[in-house]
């Protein structure tokens, strides 16, 4: 009986292993028009540099008119204070969800934000807003729309942006860069010669390595 018991408890143990969380979770951001396709194709070429991470890239909550999706709308470009609400509502119910769900809520330090475009817009509010103290934070071609209101010494910020960027402009990332730093956030920024409004292959591998050695 006592065998039997103990071979149940072992099987049991062994399942709840099996179900155990990665040891670090990806949420990546796309930009407008796209889809959470286009960055789960970038997180699947990490998948040997962050081995026991978990990569989720979801859809943003709004439709766009060309099929696709966005974060929030930018037709006549003018940040309302309802309009900034709303869409950092949307974006919390989308993060809350997917923490709450791979397990997460109480380990946010082993998180990492990852955006383009908008999503990285969307990512560098959250994280400088002071609403998601995440562990990491990786930008690409993305800028800070209002000035850091909170600090985090242990949200450590990758943020990179193309020198030929017509849609945003490289030097934002620099003045965002600068702002990140003078509130306290360790910050690193690079500008890629050539690179338009896009993630390049060297962007992507780089963006690897930096979440690699933040994970170790």
């Amino acid at each position: 009986m006592q065998i039997a018991q103990a071979e149940r408890v072992e099987k049991a143990t062994v399942a709840q292993k099996g179900a155990v969380r990665a040891d670090h979770l990806v949420i990546l951001f796309h930009g407008i028009r796209g889809r959470g396709s286009v960055m789960q194709a970038v997180s699947n070429s990490w998948q040997a540099t962050l081995p026991d991470t978990a990569f989720v890239a979801p859809d943003a909550p709004f439709p766009h008119r060309s099929g696709g999706r966005q974060w929030f709308a930018v037709d006549d470009q003018i940040m309302r204070p309802e309009r900034i609400d709303a869409a950092r509502r949307a974006f919390d119910g989308v993060v809350s969800e997917i923490i709450k769900r791979e397990g997460f809520e109480n380990a946010l330090d082993r998180v990492a934000f990852v955006g383009v475009s908008q999503g990285a817009i969307m990512a560098l509010d959250a994280v400088a807003s002071g609403r998601w103290k995440v562990g990491s934070l990786v930008t690409f071609a993305g800028l800070l729309p209002l000035p850091p209101t909170s600090s985090s010494a242990g949200t450590n910020v990758f943020m990179m942006h193309g020198s030929a960027d017509r849609t945003i402009p490289a030097a934002a990332t620099t003045t965002a860069a600068n702002q990140l730093k003078a509130a306290g956030f360790a910050v690193t920024s690079k500008i890629y010669p050539g690179v338009g409004h896009t993630i390049s292959s060297e962007e992507a591998r780089d963006a690897a390595i930096f979440l690699r050695d933040r994970f170790k």
